[in-house]
């Protein structure tokens, strides 16, 4: 948690603002020190009491939240001999100017200021960062990875931004820059500013399209590469931790991590903590993937230092660590309904005597990427040999003109008759105010929010994807945008780093680089990731073709919470804070209307009840906390 607090034309002033601007940065027990240096009010709550904040050789302040990925190259590089990430990150800029984030790799927000207090730059490193937060006027720049801290001196009111409430009440996180608070920017990742007195001027400094092709002789040769890249992802993602421990489920990601690490320590024990549905609990689909315990026991059958745990999250409800995450996050989580099985994790993990916590969150865009966006680059090319073999193979013949109608023909149709063509056939609902979007409608009209999503280019109807970069640019913008402010969050709430070996930016380069051929071929999906794990996870693992999905169980907790959901929802509607925002009188109705087998819950009733509902009730309770009400 870093922060900086300049004023322009009175710069020793800012000593008077220390006392507030501090608290803000607390990460632990020890109140940290707001400290002046080249003119500006500077805080680091990771920080130890005298420590200096690192500086390059003319005298310029570098602040670093986060963390440097290819540490052991770059100190040996750089000839840096001093500890922190932010000394590493100095010394990069004094060697390679503007080009340091390009050299240096990792998950990090800077903050640097001039020797001479003038000029003033931030950064955020691309694919995932911190986020770094911004404020600039005529008299003042506060910037920070503490959204906090903007208000903590009182000159600045700390309001809610509506637009940004009905933006994400329709799933749209499209405009990065935009923060919960008005008047509050958040930098884009994989961007860096300056600021002067005069003025601010930001810079992109990295961009998917940008990524070279990569081409080898043969298709072993790609495995290999990328085998060698996870390696060495998974090395940097330990790197200065003793027991690290795994979320575990049965799909190939967080598998492959679980098994590089241990292949990467062979003999040491590695914790995993996988969530599974409650004992007794039948799931409505007999066929559906809902509990991975098998998968994971047949991962510890392979490996006798894998130490598995089983996280049911009993009756864990909206509540579960809703106000520390408000507190710690200051944003609406997008899926509150899924995230108490991830505070149990984290608990567990930190009890246990973890001291990393190892996820594989972005495995689907990076090694295990299914090829999805393939098929349509192939026609656009005119690839038509290849395309129709991949057609001929992607399924039972009886549905070659199933797959040809909705690989080769859905995506390029205009938008209005796509949607048209697949409410026809169920794959649509009529309106996202009816299912998974609690918005009431006429503030949804009043805020445009559909009008915004289709000039930020947002699609509420999550349309077949039309091509490869389509796909990848959807997934790693959007609610992606917002993984900044909730991840680092998670890990301050609960005391414990996270690390993900998937999202190693040399091997997400490498995957990105590669031809598309190499995760799709005769019908295989995910080949290249199947390829990479053969012997290293079981073969139920490798062959698995179904979703899995996380706390499937959720009906099992809302109906207990029927009547006090009811009364919450109806105490809310005749709150002036949020009862624009929500269409309550369709919540309450599908709640009242909730089946009471699970066998009887439609798809629709599935959106409403564990979608919206969840959407609306974290959002409303965010509002109200924000706005000092201390009952959620």
């Amino acid at each position: 948690m870093i922060g900086l607090y300049a004023l322009w034309h009175d710069p020793d002033a800012v000593q008077s603002r220390a006392a507030a601007f501090a608290p803000a940065f607390r990460v632990g027990e020890v109140l940290p020190r707001a400290t002046v240096h080249n003119g500006a009010l500077v805080c680091d709550g990771y920080a130890g009491p005298g420590r200096e904040p690192a500086r390059t050789p003319d005298g310029s302040v570098v602040l670093l939240y986060g963390f440097i990925e290819n540490r052991a190259r770059c100190r040996a590089e750089l000839g840096v001999e001093a500890p922190g990430d932010d000394a590493i990150y100095a010394a990069g800029y004094a060697r390679w100017g503007e080009d340091v984030d390009q050299r240096l790799t990792g998950e990090y927000a800077t903050i640097l200021v001039e020797a001479h207090g003038k000029r003033v730059r931030i950064a955020r490193s691309p694919i995932k960062s911190p986020a770094l937060y911004f404020r600039r006027d005529r008299d003042r720049l506060i910037a920070t990875t503490a959204v906090q801290a903007i208000f903590s001196t009182g000159e600045i009111a700390r309001e809610l931004d509506e637009q940004k409430i009905a933006d994400t009440l329709y799933l749209n996180y499209r405009e990065e820059r935009r923060a919960w608070f008005r008047g509050v920017t958040r930098l884009p990742r994989g961007t860096r500013a300056w600021f002067t007195p005069d003025g601010v001027t930001e810079t992109c400094f990295f961009r998917i399209e940008d990524i070279p092709p990569v081409r080898l002789k043969r298709d072993s040769d790609y495995v290999e590469a990328a085998d060698a890249l996870f390696r060495e992802a998974t090395e940097a993602a330990l790197e200065g931790f003793e027991r690290p421990a795994v979320s575990l489920s049965g799909g190939l990601d967080s598998q492959a991590v679980a098994a590089y690490t241990m292949l990467g320590r062979p003999g040491q024990p590695l914790l995993s903590f996988t969530s599974v549905p409650e004992p007794g609990w039948v799931p409505p689909n007999p066929d559906a993937m809902v509990n991975e315990r098998p998968h994971v026991e047949a991962l510890a059958a392979m490996y006798p230092e894998l130490r598995p745990a089983w996280i049911t999250s009993g009756d864990r409800d909206l509540s579960h660590f809703q106000r520390e995450l408000f507190e710690t996050a200051m944003t609406a989580p997008r899926n509150g309904a899924n995230l108490h099985w991830v505070h149990d994790v984290r608990a567990a993990a930190r009890e246990a005597g973890a001291d990393v916590h190892l996820t594989g969150n972005m495995g689907n865009l990076t090694f295990s990427y299914h090829g999805r966006g393939m098929l349509q680059d192939l026609l656009r090319q005119a690839r038509l040999v290849r395309l129709a073999r991949e057609l001929w193979h992607g399924g039972p013949v009886g549905k070659l003109p199933l797959r040809v109608a909705r690989e080769s023909v859905l995506p390029f149709l205009p938008a209005g008759l796509q949607r048209r063509i697949r409410r026809r056939f169920g794959k649509l609902e009529e309106s996202p105010f009816d299912t998974w979007s609690p918005l009431n409608a006429e503030f949804a009209r009043d805020m445009a929010v559909e009008s915004r999503a289709r000039q930020l280019g947002f699609d509420p109807d999550f349309s077949p994807v039309t091509s490869v970069l389509d796909f990848r640019t959807r997934s790693s913008g959007n609610a992606a945008n917002e993984t900044g402010d909730m991840s680092y969050a998670l890990d301050r709430l609960h005391g414990i780093p996270s690390r993900d070996p998937t999202r190693y930016r040399a091997l997400l380069e490498y995957c990105f680089a590669i031809p598309t051929e190499q995760y799709l071929n005769l019908g295989r999906s995910r080949w290249l990731a199947r390829r990479m794990l053969r012997g290293k996870v079981p073969a139920m693992v490798l062959d698995e073709r179904r979703k899995g999905r996380q706390a499937a169980d959720w009906a099992s907790r809302v109906r207990p919470r029927r009547d006090a959901i009811l009364s919450e929802l109806e105490w809310l509607s005749t709150d002036p804070l949020v009862s624009r925002y929500l269409d309550f009188d369709r919540l309450q109705e599908a709640v009242r209307n909730m089946p009471a087998d699970d066998r009887d819950i439609s798809e629709a009733d599935d959106r409403t009840l564990n979608l919206a509902l969840s959407r609306g009730l974290t959002t409303a309770r965010f509002v109200r906390f924000i706005n000092g009400r201390n009952d959620i």
